[in-house]
């Protein structure tokens, strides 16, 4: 089968650019605000192979350009007669203004797996392709996803207008048929009924142009529709659109609303999942690294779709040089060197990392250019310290930034040497930072790792602390001390956010104290679920009232209620209560160790490189099928050993 070909990693990138500059705010655009690459506008493909009998090849490319056979030049789209023996194939195709791709027709030399590619000052490298692009009728500059037809569940006459429900939020095209000709008709979108009918402040909007008997909408984000009275007739009804990712991991339970909650995180995190991995699907819509890091770990146990992981790393990397912080953001950079180690970790997917290995270094080498004479991580010109949405002592080196940095050295390493590379440098470099990191954050006093040292004011979050216990900065005595002084504290402040929720939550489930975490997903989940969430949000503070929870950024309606890091739930429940969890890259080895937290029952599938594991917990009786070897069970203190495909029973 003939593969659609493009330089690597151009396909990503190219998209990543059509992606990044979707954004829409009050019928305003707003594209990303970071360096923007595009791929290579003229690219050159070959393959040289030994035929055995005659064939015929048939080069079609978007763009334009030719086709040489041994030199001889040929136009596109005909059919070249090839005799046996030995033959090069070169096609040369530019396009100014989308990306430069081929096909190739023919049996041997049908294009996709051993097809070479350069952008003609380059060293050759492996085409890009994928499966998703094997029809001669394709363009892979448009990427394709999936429509169902779906219908609103009730509508509503105003004073001023109609208000239609979907019954839930969805991204989809608004359909418009049996228009009667009339002036434009406005239309505003609302992820809640109250932004949809302000029509003022109503974060998306648009109109059905004049004189139209139908119309088709561009993909939105929205529960709610409000239309004024324009004294038209119309039908309504949408296409929803998304990625048709396989649910492959499930979670069910004996607590009701845990379900609830494993559900909607589900559905958000498929809404968010599309060419890449999106922080939201109304607002920003834009690829973020730090955003992006969580969604890999949460696909791994929902979907496990390598494709859509490769797609996000490789569009977040962009190009060399190395210009800037990705998203401009310290920590996003960071994540993006973790989050390929990660990907080897949990697929073993040496080609890829292979193909990485170039940006990983070149962009960890900007990182590491950024140090102060302590060593550690700073901002500089326009860099932007993030780590969350709370108050920090952001004063010079900050110590969360440290810990992802030693981390990314860590991740470095280890990618360095399953390559065959030399491995010290960076090993070296996080031993030493490790060293410093302690030295210069734990303040005894506090009982605490502080924010940063520069100001003197022994600031205390929670964050560097939830990273110490993750990271294995602290001990099992360090851990215990943090736990009390930082994790049950009252006085430290709270986190608002679901992005550092994950991380608090996942402290708490590592340091053995899963119950607790329950707690906190029904309490702070099913908080969004007991005010109506159908998907979950950017931010939840349970103090707001009404209105309120939908404001956010100095905006009545900024907030977004459908945020890919409100979906930690997936991977909390997978990886601490279904307990799977690879302890070699690849799942080469792996663990099954459930924990109940007090639940009655439970029941999932986990999704695993190669296979998956099935747990349940029923009538005081475990049982555990996993699908390849190399599987350890750890139940009530005992391991067992986890033959493939043979079920483990034990009381």
């Amino acid at each position: 089968m003939a593969h659609w070909i493009w330089y690597p990693g151009d396909f990503e990138i190219h998209h990543a650019l059509l992606v990044n500059c979707r954004r829409e705010e009050r019928a305003m655009h707003w594209p990303g605000m970071w360096r923007q690459d595009d791929c290579w506008k003229s690219v050159r493909f070959r393959r040289r192979a030994s035929l055995e009998k005659p064939e015929t090849i048939r080069v079609q490319c978007v763009g334009v350009g030719h086709v040489s056979v041994d030199g001889v030049k040929h136009p596109l789209d005909v059919d070249i007669p090839l005799e046996p023996g030995v033959h090069e194939v070169c096609v040369e195709v530019a396009m100014p203004y989308g990306l430069p791709c081929a096909y190739v027709e023919g049996d041997v030399f049908e294009s996709g797996e051993g097809w070479m590619a350069d952008h003609m000052v380059s060293k050759w490298l492996p085409a890009g392709y994928n499966s998703m692009y094997t029809l001669r009728d394709q363009d892979p500059g448009v990427f394709e996803f999936q429509r169902d037809r779906i219908l609103p569940v009730s509508c509503r006459e105003t004073k001023d207008g109609v208000l239609w429900d979907f019954g839930k939020e969805t991204f989809a095209q608004l359909v418009f048929g049996r228009l009667t000709p009339g002036a434009p008709m406005p239309v505003y979108y609302g992820e809640s009924e109250s932004e949809a009918l302000d029509t003022a402040f109503s974060y998306l909007t648009d109109s059905v142009p004049e004189g139209v008997s139908e119309h088709i909408m561009q993909a939105r984000a929205f529960r709610y529709v409000f239309i004024p009275h324009a004294g038209q007739e119309y039908s309504l009804s949408a296409n929803y659109e998304y990625l048709p990712l396989e649910w492959k991991g499930s979670f069910r339970c004996s607590n009701e609303m845990l379900n609830r909650i494993w559900e909607t995180a589900a559905y958000t995190f498929h809404l968010n999942s599309r060419e890449f991995f999106l922080d939201g699907v109304k607002r920003d819509r834009w690829i973020w690294s730090g955003d992006a890091y969580q969604s890999y770990l949460i696909s791994y146990y929902l979907f496990f779709d390598k494709d859509i992981v490769k797609r996000t790393l490789t569009a977040l990397r962009g190009k060399d040089p190395v210009e800037q912080h990705l998203n401009t953001i310290v920590d996003y950079s960071l994540f993006w060197i973790i989050g390929a180690g990660d990907y080897y970790r949990h697929t073993g997917d040496i080609e890829f990392i292979r193909f990485l290995w170039p940006r990983l270094e070149s962009l960890l080498k900007f990182c590491l250019d950024r140090r102060d004479n302590d060593g550690f991580i700073v901002a500089r010109d326009k860099d932007w310290v993030f780590i969350d949405w709370s108050d920090f002592d952001k004063e010079g080196a900050v110590c969360a930034e440290q810990m992802l940095l030693c981390r990314a050295l860590e991740a470095a390493a280890h990618c360095a040497r399953v390559l065959g590379l030399d491995e010290l440098e960076y090993r070296s470099a996080a031993e030493q930072l490790r060293v410093r990191i302690e030295e210069k954050f734990w303040c005894e006093e506090r009982r605490a790792y502080v924010d940063g040292f520069a100001s003197g004011r022994n600031n205390v979050t929670r964050h560097a602390n939830l990273l110490a216990i993750l990271l294995g900065f602290a001990d099992e005595g360090r851990k215990k001390v943090i736990v009390d002084s930082v994790i049950s504290s009252v006085i430290v402040p709270q986190i608002k956010t679901p992005y550092f929720k994950f991380y608090e939550l996942e402290a708490l489930c590592a340091t053995g104290q899963t119950d607790k975490a329950l707690n906190a997903m029904l309490a702070y989940w099913g908080g969004m679920l007991n005010l109506g969430a159908t998907t979950f949000w950017e931010e939840y503070d349970p103090l707001k009232k009404g209105d309120e929870h939908l404001t956010m950024y100095g905006g009545k309606y900024d907030k977004s209620l459908c945020h890919a890091w409100g979906a930690s739930p997936i991977y909390l429940l997978g990886r601490y209560f279904l307990g799977v969890r690879p302890t070699s890259d690849g799942y080469a080895t792996f663990e099954c160790a459930p924990d109940l937290a007090g639940l009655e029952w439970m029941e999932g599938i986990v999704p695993i490189e190669g296979g998956s594991v099935r747990v349940s917990f029923r009538d005081n009786t475990l049982k555990v099928l996993a699908s390849r070897e190399g599987g350890t069970l750890i139940w009530r203190g005992k391991q067992t050993l986890m033959p493939a495909d043979r079920e483990i029973v034990l009381k």
